[in-house]
């Protein structure tokens, strides 16, 4: 059953209810497909027809950081799912699960190829499921992806202080931490979508944060060996180490591309939409010769 809440949310509960789901009413853009997956169950939300396209989001978000995406849907299929741990997902976080978890979203559509885009922290799951299931994809599309342990952070700093937000959470003071997070350079944003951020992260309960999981590391072996089609993008004004790790990317792939977008931030995506669309498009329409 669902229920609008005073903040003008649809509130759909669910067998296995972590907490409370929040769905942005007017962002309801297709029906919500309820995928199995090891400990619960994944949204997931499709638009168009043709060739399938999987979009993850990045840390603290959900599938509505990729509706400026949505004009994607003209020409091919475009499936935006919750990721475990977050929205309104009810599986636990484990970032070493998603493969898997990315397969029965595959297969459920009947895709035995499919192109795959990930944004920031759904970049490094994007990357693990390319080095275990290259025969999947025809195309891999990074935007500002980390490569943590093998691009140094910039003068040794780390760019996120992940355990003091964490240690926030921990405590009990969300809040604070997302506070603190709306504040970082990773999270700033064009005058227009700061609405849409600011929802997202409303939304966010930190569940994640209080499971203790390791990164998924790439090793410059695993890069080398990347059989996949890859487009690394960074906004002109993200960070310059998540700038370093596309140029790296780009450079260390057999069928790699770096490229830079004007005028955006880390969230390049909705700060460019138009441009990021034309590159990710173009990119898939290169380099899928066929439909399965």
């Amino acid at each position: 059953m669902a229920t609008i809440t005073r903040s003008g949310h649809c509130t759909l509960k669910h067998i296995v209810e972590p907490s409370v789901q929040r769905e942005g009413s007017d962002h309801d853009i297709a029906d919500v497909r309820w995928i199995d997956v090891e400990g619960g169950k994944l949204p997931v939300r499709s638009i168009g027809s043709g060739p399938v396209v999987l979009f993850l989001h990045g840390w603290t978000l959900d599938w509505r950081i990729w509706l400026p995406q949505s004009a994607l849907a003209q020409d091919m299929q475009i499936v935006f799912p919750d990721r475990r741990g977050f929205g309104g997902s009810t599986a636990p976080p484990l970032l070493a699960a998603e493969r898997d978890d990315i397969t029965a979203i595959a297969d459920h559509f009947g895709a035995g190829r499919f192109a795959l885009v990930g944004l920031s922290q759904g970049a490094s799951v994007a990357l693990d499921y390319a080095r275990s299931n290259p025969e999947r994809l025809n195309a891999l599309i990074l935007i500002g992806a980390p490569l943590h342990g093998l691009v140094p952070d910039t003068d040794n700093v780390a760019e996120i202080d992940r355990p003091a937000l964490s240690a926030l959470v921990r405590a009990g003071k969300l809040p604070d931490m997302l506070s603190q997070w709306r504040r970082h350079p990773l999270t700033q944003v064009t005058e227009e979508n700061r609405a849409l951020l600011d929802e997202i992260l409303r939304d966010y309960d930190g569940r994640d944060q209080l499971v203790d999981q390791g990164a998924l590391d790439m090793s410059l072996s695993d890069l080398h060996a990347l059989s996949v089609p890859t487009l690394a993008l960074a906004g002109e004004k993200d960070s310059a180490w998540r700038k370093q790790v596309a140029q790296f990317i780009g450079e260390n792939t057999p069928q790699g591309v770096t490229q830079y977008v004007p005028d955006a931030g880390h969230l390049a995506n909705i700060d460019q939409p138009e441009t990021v669309n034309a590159l990710i498009r173009d990119f898939f329409k290169n380099n899928s010769s066929k439909e399965d």
